[in-house]
């Protein structure tokens, strides 16, 4: 038996659910049964339904498919449009699922902090937690910014300094045994962490870019910064193209470094999106004023009075929030509007799912302050957001080709945990749980770092 029979075996609802996948390593003997399965299932259904819409499948009948497609991935197998890195990563570790994994994070300090916030949230990721790259930007998942070296990489050539680095890839280093990309310092090894990095073809691919990404980064940043006048200043009219590419990469780059991002809303068709920040925390309890500004947004903020109408709604929101208030910044735009408020309840009345199947919820404020003074809801089990990120004319899909972010499929609780005083940052856990390439990018990304302990 062959991948090939597998898959031919699996067109229909399977496929739509999860895109064509590939197999590996699973065992003959486990094929043989798998495709008895399906086939029986299959010829059943089609039996009597050959007149049906072409195997449409409700979102009832499909059930939570992102789960579904996240034990594929963790089992091995993947989507073609996934990177090879990210399969040597899953399929190193024995096939073992994103959900063992999860649980193998269970003395965490990222989980305790979750537990010590909320019992029910801290079960279910226990439970089900999981992350993996994503072919394309999905509503209720996440696009992650990844570093500069990254992108750089990445993009293939789509930028002069791009095209820089896979000349030098191309090239071997005369006199390096290889040996000096092992330490994140240029110049003082003694000061430098030693590199916990695990010992595998994926692991050695990315620390080779990575660190012929950052050596060009750094001499292309001197040659910059030596074209500063005493004053500090530099005339962009002296700089080289290959260095004016990198400085725009650069200060994009750095506003938005190591956003993790919420999609809630994405029309493919018109190119448009709507994404909220969710690892940029704003405020851990609130004022009268923060309060206004969540309730009626900036107008109502800066007003000398609150209308009649808005003065029972704002005394009761400061009775449930006052002291502990979950508060982010989710973007630039449209920061003047009342907040966003994201949550996993699905009977909160007045609140919509944001996309079938996410069981993550927008709305319902009302609802949810009655709730908390009730005594039903915790003030931590809810997520405010002021401002987002709008996308327009295909701006967030040119984004990802450009690989600027990573899109990323999750596991709801990924999305709904709070982000305000994490040990580990969330961007980290992340791209931990996706493994493969990401897992070792994030290693290295916090080797930069001596205020982060890396967890065994």
């Amino acid at each position: 038996l062959s991948s090939n029979a597998f898959l031919v075996s699996t067109v229909g609802p399977v496929q739509k659910a999860v895109g064509c996948c590939r197999v590996q390593q699973l065992p003959p003997h486990q094929l043989a049964l798998k495709m008895a399965e399906i086939n029986d299932s299959y010829n059943d259904d089609n039996d009597d339904d050959d007149d049906d819409d072409d195997g449409y499948i409700s979102d009832e009948e499909l059930g939570d498919w992102r789960t579904f497609r996240s034990t594929l991935v963790g089992n091995g197998l993947s989507s073609p449009s996934l990177t090879d890195a990210s399969e040597e990563g899953n399929s190193e570790g024995g096939n073992i699922s994103k959900s063992e994994e999860a649980k193998e994070k269970k003395v965490s300090a990222n989980v305790e902090l979750l537990f010590s916030q909320s019992d029910r949230l801290g079960e279910e990721y226990l439970s089900g937690a999981w992350a993996h790259e994503a072919p394309d930007v999905e509503v209720g998942g996440l696009v992650v910014r990844l570093p500069l070296e990254a992108e750089i990489h990445k993009s293939k050539g789509k930028s002069l300094i791009s095209k820089e680095l896979m000349k030098r890839m191309n090239t071997e280093d005369e006199g390096s045994s290889g040996s000096s990309y092992l330490s994140l310092g240029s110049d003082d090894k003694s000061s430098s962490p030693s590199p916990n990095l695990s010992f595998s073809l994926v692991a050695a691919r990315t620390l080779l870019w990575y660190k012929k990404a950052q050596k060009l980064i750094e001499e292309e940043m001197e040659n910059i910064s030596n074209l500063a006048n005493e004053k500090g200043e530099i005339d962009p009219r002296q700089l080289e193209p290959k260095s004016e590419s990198l400085l725009n990469l650069y200060l994009d780059n750095q506003n938005s470094w190591q956003e993790v991002c919420l999609v809630t809303n994405r029309d493919a068709a018109k190119g448009s999106a709507t994404t909220f920040v969710i690892n940029r925390p704003m405020a851990f309890s609130a004022s009268q004023g923060l309060a206004r500004l969540l309730l009626f947004g900036s107008a109502g903020a800066i007003s000398d009075r609150v209308p009649p109408s808005q003065t029972q709604l704002l005394v009761k929101f400061l009775n449930a929030f006052e002291n502990i208030c979950a508060v982010y910044i989710g973007g630039p735009d449209k920061m003047d509007e009342p907040a966003t408020l994201i949550h996993g309840f699905e009977d909160l009345e007045g609140a919509e799912e944001i996309a079938p199947g996410t069981k993550i919820y927008k709305g319902g404020i009302n609802a949810a302050i009655d709730g908390i003074m009730s005594g039903k809801y915790n003030p931590l089990d809810f997520r405010f957001f002021v401002g987002r990120h709008e996308y327009k004319d295909g701006e967030l899909d040119i984004a990802v080709h450009a690989s600027k972010y990573q899109p990323i499929a999750c596991a709801r609780p990924i999305v709904l945990k709070q982000c305000m005083q994490l040990p580990k940052p969330l961007w980290h856990e992340v791209l931990e749980l996706c493994g493969g390439e990401l897992k070792e990018l994030s290693k290295l990304e916090l080797m930069k770092r001596d205020d982060i302990q890396e967890e065994d």
